[in-house]
């Protein structure tokens, strides 16, 4: 269907101000970590935030974030893989049903599970509160629905007759798995493991309720913020975050480009 010029124009203007919205935050976040105060437009630009910093701790926050977040991604890939595989080739009795439940922690906010898992732990198995795997399991619950639904949408998308075919030519269903389907749905696997690891890797409220041994990036730069306020270094904090998060993000997307490329192409 083709728009009328007034609502072509009036539809990119929507979009052009939604990307606006979307974007300033982290444009703030850029011009606070190079200035000495947080106006707008900055007066005073300076590096004196990023000597500010204490980069000792800062870093040691972050490698364990980003140990939660590969944690808690091959987590997910294991649980979800099979589950979409089946869900999506299979057909049996309650699957129907399945596929509404799959999305039952995304109905729910993530302080409620994290909070009933608290409260069970603190309970029963004190020993257990803020171990390493306790974290991971819990933070994997939120992304599994849109994991198990990225590569579900990729297994819809493969028609099952090569793997029929590999079948009938005498190869294992196992081996038929890792050489013809694993290859063929690698844009929706990989775009699982993009939204587990983002998800993780800067997930705040999970190990701010469950516990945590090591503050994790997100609870580091909240306690900095809880003691002196928002200040530039702050920003540098949430800049230096979000830019590690986001690259090992494109290393990723730019390593299986060519697998991604039926998704972003």
């Amino acid at each position: 269907m083709k728009l009328s010029r007034p609502a072509a124009i009036a539809l990119n203007i929507y979009a052009l101000t939604l990307a606006f919205f979307l974007i300033w935050p982290l444009f703030q976040i850029v011009l606070n970590s190079f200035t000495t105060d947080i106006d707008f437009p900055p007066s005073n630009w300076s590096l004196d935030s990023f000597r500010n910093v204490l980069w000792s701790g800062f870093f040691q926050s972050l490698i364990y974030s980003l140990e939660l977040g590969l944690a808690v991604t091959a987590l997910l890939i294991f649980i979800c893989l099979p589950a979409a595989y089946v869900m999506e080739r299979r057909r049996f009795r309650g699957r129907a049903l399945l596929s509404v439940l799959i999305f039952v922690p995304i109905i729910f906010p993530v302080v409620i599970y994290s909070s009933a898992v608290s409260v069970y732990i603190f309970m029963f198995y004190s020993q257990w509160r803020g171990a390493f795997w306790l974290v991971t399991l819990v933070m994997a619950m939120w992304p599994i629905p849109l994991a198990i639904r990225s590569i579900q949408s990729s297994l819809a998308n493969v028609d099952p007759i090569y793997e029929e075919a590999a079948l009938i030519l005498g190869a294992s269903p196992l081996l038929t798995f890792f050489k013809i389907t694993l290859p063929l749905i690698a844009p929706g696997v990989i775009t699982a493991a993009m939204i587990g690891f983002t998800a993780a890797a800067t997930n705040f409220v999970v190990p701010q309720i469950v516990g945590s041994n090591i503050m994790p990036v997100s609870v580091y730069i909240f306690g900095d913020i809880s003691k002196i306020g928002f200040v530039p270094w702050v920003s540098v904090e949430v800049l230096v975050m979000q830019l590690v998060v986001l690259g090992i993000v494109q290393i990723l997307y730019f390593v299986f480009r060519k697998q991604m490329r039926g998704i972003f192409v």
